[in-house]
């Protein structure tokens, strides 16, 4: 057989990306997906004229690699930026939602933090650094910067991009860069100064924050149809190996031989897959925690709601002691999420600060939702039109001594040659991280075949 045989199990964006340029290299690639379309936690609803995404909303692009791969597969006309009104976002504070600044001018007017904080970020540069390398990020920001910004600041972005508390994850493997910054420059703004300068006209470009006209799906989508051999509705098993080569089950069915196997699932389903492998099986389900939350897509009349909307969206600090962690203005975000007379706004609850209201049932969660949108933006009627999306476990949180679980898959991969773990429990949960961590896979895996 041609010893370029790759099976790829699972179609959430990291094995698809892996997929697509190992076939452009020349491989033969097998995707088995347990749904009936790709995407993993990428989904796109198209429900009348209400457009909702139940995983990620929107896409960052900051860098060549991305832009490159869209320009590849054909998806710019069907890219859509972000309304220019989405670079304004607001933080709740006493009740009331503040606009972060987006200049230092705008900073130093701003009431979001008062004067003894705004003047304790002058100290940054002067303070000694962690000796510690494996700091949360809640430690690492209180003392640098004070527990003013940690809770204004830090806890709220947290929330928002991760659905967690800042307490819980690692600074190091949540961000790389800026512990990075602190380790070789002893500070935050100096480090930060110094890499600007640093970076090449070749990595320098505008950020961009998009999506597709028909919804983000339309990615996973589109790589799959560059595919040449996807299986949905296969539930892998079980896998095998021969001598040197791989099998796998799947609908009653064994599919092989392959010369490399990639397991695209998040932890928590890997299991049953690889319990048939040795007795005792590998399981990683206990190794990182999912926090539980839910998503409440939520479409209003724009004359039932009296706060502008003009922006992405809002943060709620945890020390505001709300339920909401925060909400999208989805279609201010947007065109084509909503209704021409409507907005539609996705709200956040639960996760790693509050994972008991994530299981709330959908009745009792759009009460205490709708209690806190009139508070907060002015809310006046009934929706329109709602829908609850579930996530029993959420986003993987890269804890403190994460490095203990990276070595986990390590030494499952030295024990296992030829299987390869992948997805956004390792190197970066952002689409974007996760689209390069898949080229990068698909180059090492290149690499290896060629030698």
């Amino acid at each position: 057989m041609s010893n370029k045989k790759i099976a790829v199990v699972g179609s959430g964006i990291t094995g698809l990306t892996t997929a697509y340029s190992l076939k452009k290299n020349g491989f033969e690639v097998s995707v088995f997906e347990k749904n009936s379309e790709p995407g993993g936690a990428i989904k796109t609803v198209q429900n009348g004229e209400w457009l909702t995404e139940y995983g990620p909303n929107t896409l960052l692009i900051r860098d060549k690699t991305v832009a490159d791969l869209f320009t590849e597969l054909g998806l710019n006309d069907d890219m859509i930026v972000a309304n220019r009104e989405a670079s304004k976002r607001f933080i709740v504070k006493n009740g009331e939602l503040l606009s972060m600044p987006q200049s230092m001018l705008e900073a130093v007017r701003s009431p979001l933090l008062t004067i003894k904080s705004k003047f304790r970020i002058l100290k940054e540069p002067f303070l000694s650094a962690n000796p510690n390398r494996d700091q949360s990020i809640a430690e690492f920001i209180e003392r640098r910067f004070g527990r003013e910004i940690l809770d204004y600041a830090v806890n709220p972005f947290v929330a928002g991009i991760f659905a967690n508390r800042p307490e819980n994850l690692s600074l190091r493997h949540v961000f790389p860069k800026m512990a990075q910054l602190e380790e070789n420059y002893g500070s935050l703004i100096w480090g930060a100064i110094a890499a600007s300068r640093k970076k090449s006209s070749h990595e320098k470009m505008d950020r961009s924050l998009v999506s597709f006209k028909k919804g983000l799906q339309t990615l996973p989508l589109k790589l799959a149809s560059a595919l040449d051999v996807v299986h949905y509705a296969h539930k892998v098993t079980a896998l095998e190996k021969r001598e040197e080569l791989w099998y796998l089950s799947s609908n009653n069915n064994t599919f092989g031989p392959f010369n490399h196997i990639i397991i695209n699932v998040p932890l928590y389903q890997v299991g049953e897959i690889f319990n048939s492998l040795t007795k005792n099986g590998y399981t990683f389900e206990n190794e990182v925690d999912y926090p539980k939350l839910s998503v409440l897509h939520l479409g209003y009349k724009k004359e039932d709601i009296q706060h502008s909307l003009d922006g992405f969206g809002f943060l709620v600090p945890e020390v505001e002691n709300r339920s909401v962690l925060g909400a999208l203005f989805s279609s201010t975000l947007f065109e084509g999420r909503s209704p021409k007379e409507s907005h539609l706004l996705t709200v956040f609850v639960g996760g790693g600060r509050e994972p008991k209201l994530a299981e709330l049932d959908t009745n009792k969660l759009v009460t205490i939702v709708e209690e806190e949108l009139k508070e907060l933006i002015g809310l006046r009627g009934g929706y329109q039109f709602m829908d609850h999306v579930y996530w029993p476990k959420s986003i993987p949180a890269y804890h403190l001594n994460y490095d203990n679980t990276l070595n986990l898959f390590e030494k499952f991969e030295d024990e296992f040659l030829g299987l390869t773990m992948a997805g956004n429990f390792r190197n970066g949960i952002s689409v974007p991280d996760c689209i390069k961590n898949g080229l990068k896979l698909a180059d090492s895996l290149t690499d290896q075949f060629n030698h």
